[in-house]
């Protein structure tokens, strides 16, 4: 049966089910009701049935039950989210035909955080393929949309009280194209301005906030702080210890220049911002980055050492530590609760509500991850050896994305793990295909590993599945990677070791686009 994510429970029945305008959808889910009503209007068919919602509240939270009757259809769940999954369970297995094979199915998912991060800070993409993506997440149920929306290369929403962020921040003077000597600026690069005018208005993330409430999906926006802020500090010179004139980063890679934790208007500017996204975004969590924050600036900085003086703290990590508190208390008072990358975790002074997102393993320091985990502390899971989608199939094989838990780095309990979330990082991602090829079939991988639970999982019947549904997302519009990229087994031969694939990215990120576009991509 050709479901992705693999369900629980899957028991093939004789006969076949109508699916289309002439289904009629009853029961006790309105919001998916509703939004079934609007899936099936273009499917003509004259045979009738019916689709069937009922409560059933022995089902855990966004779990389904399907049983179908030869003729009927019954979708069973106790909450919005798992009625709504048992449609696009529906969906699948129709493949986008007017019925499918009458089943009985059992389902649940392994985890509650089921993620994707999209940067738009690097790269920006229109609502239009942000909705995209977006359904293609509720398709394979997925649930967490992580909204990576600033950083030193632009600054991409709207923000009404600092409006220089989106005038000025959001446009830099060139763009690395190659990994080989990004540190410097010296790699082969676009010299061509980038950026201007192109950020979400507060009414376009209404719109998509809409969009992804239908399909019961959770955005958390991210705006990275107290590092990786340089292109609102180009805006507001204020904000950082030297105050010295500066330009919205052209360069990837760590930056100095960093906001001052000893100026009272950086946590302001923080505060104000966090005040209109909560506006915008009503969900509880609120991503605040924290990560890779040189500490050069605040040691020479006469303000960042008074205030370590005045605290009574250790050294600088401390007062990154501090910094990360006092925003945390201040979502909230709003509701929120602050999720933070793992080098957070260094202060060692944090929150205990702080929800760090481990995507980088630091020996000997990853100890501190572990200790948090086994005090209790609640965590994400994202280690980029396994999950992050920028780079290259020859470099992050498929295959160990989809065998990608938590047994893969060392944790033997995972009742403290929300989930598993894969980022889509976008120095190196610039058009529409280009994104299509390095994320639609990780994502698929990743929808398996949050979804589906261990025991239940094998890489070589999800390839299958995965191939004999692709003419299904290609009726969506997902692009999938052509099988000969994202296995390597042909494709990536010439190369021979792993090495030698990273020195091939190193040099030109883009050298599976050309393979993919002779299988038909």
């Amino acid at each position: 049966m050709n479901i992705i994510p693999k369900p629980i429970k899957v028991k093939e029945l004789d006969g076949r089910t109508n699916f289309s305008s002439n289904t009629s959808l009853i029961g006790d889910f309105p919001e998916t009701q509703k939004f079934a009503e609007k899936e099936l209007k273009n499917r003509q068919s004259a045979e009738k049935n019916t689709i069937i919602f009922t409560n059933d509240k022995s089902i855990s939270d966004e779990g389904y039950k399907i049983d179908c009757n030869g003729k009927n259809v019954t979708i069973s769940a106790s909450d919005e989210a798992g009625a709504f999954y048992g449609f696009m369970t529906l969906c699948q297995l129709s493949s986008g035909k007017n019925c499918f094979n009458s089943v009985q199915i059992e389902d649940a998912p392994r985890y509650r955080h089921r993620g994707f991060m999209l940067d738009s800070a690097r790269h920006f993409w229109k609502v239009e393929k942000v909705k995209e993506i977006l359904s293609f997440m509720a398709n394979i149920k997925m649930n967490i949309f992580h909204w990576h929306l600033t950083d030193d290369q632009g600054w991409r929403v709207e923000i009404k009280k600092y409006p220089l962020l989106t005038e000025k921040g959001t446009t830099r003077n060139g763009t690395p194209l190659a990994v080989k000597g990004m540190e410097s600026g010296k790699g082969r690069r676009d010299t061509a301005t980038y950026g201007k005018g192109m950020f979400y208005s507060q009414d376009e993330i209404r719109d998509i906030v809409a969009f992804a409430k239908e399909r019961h999906i959770e955005i958390i926006p991210e705006i990275d702080m107290p590092g990786h802020l340089v292109a609102a500090i180009a805006c507001y010179p204020e904000l950082s210890c030297t105050e010295e004139e500066t330009s919205v980063s052209n360069k990837w890679g760590i930056l100095d220049n960093i906001g001052c934790c000893g100026k009272e208007n950086v946590y302001t500017f923080a505060k104000d911002v966090i005040d209109e996204l909560c506006e915008l975004f009503p969900y509880p969590y609120f991503h605040i980055g924290g990560d890779e924050v040189p500490k050069k600036r605040w040691k020479a900085c006469p303000k960042c050492q008074a205030k370590i003086k005045e605290l009574g703290l250790k050294d600088e990590d401390a007062l990154q530590g501090y910094f990360t508190n006092v925003i945390c208390e201040y979502l909230s008072s709003k509701g929120r609760k602050t999720i933070g990358w793992n080098e957070i975790l260094d202060a060692g002074n944090l929150n205990k509500d702080i929800i760090p997102q481990w995507w980088i393993m630091r020996k000997p320091t990853e100890k501190l991850e572990l200790k948090w985990l086994a005090n209790g502390g609640k965590m994400i899971l994202t280690h980029h050896d396994y999950v992050y989608m920028d780079h290259a199939y020859a470099m992050r094989p498929l295959k160990k994305t989809y065998n990608y838990s938590p047994h893969s780095v060392k944790i033997a309990d995972d009742s403290n793990i929300l989930g598993i979330e894969a980022p889509q990082w976008t120095e190196y991602i610039r058009t529409e295909k280009k994104l299509d090829l390095n994320t639609t079939a990780r994502l698929l991988a990743i929808s398996e590993v949050a979804w589906t639970t261990q025991e239940n999982k094998n890489y070589d019947d999800f390839i299958a599945r995965l191939e004999a549904m692709r003419e299904y997302f290609k009726t969506l519009g997902i692009r999938i990677a052509p099988k000969k990229v994202y296995t390597g087994k042909t494709v990536f031969s010439f190369f021979g070791t792993y090495g030698l694939g990273w020195k091939k990215w190193v040099e030109d990120p883009d050298f599976e686009l050309p393979i993919a576009e002779k299988y038909g991509f």
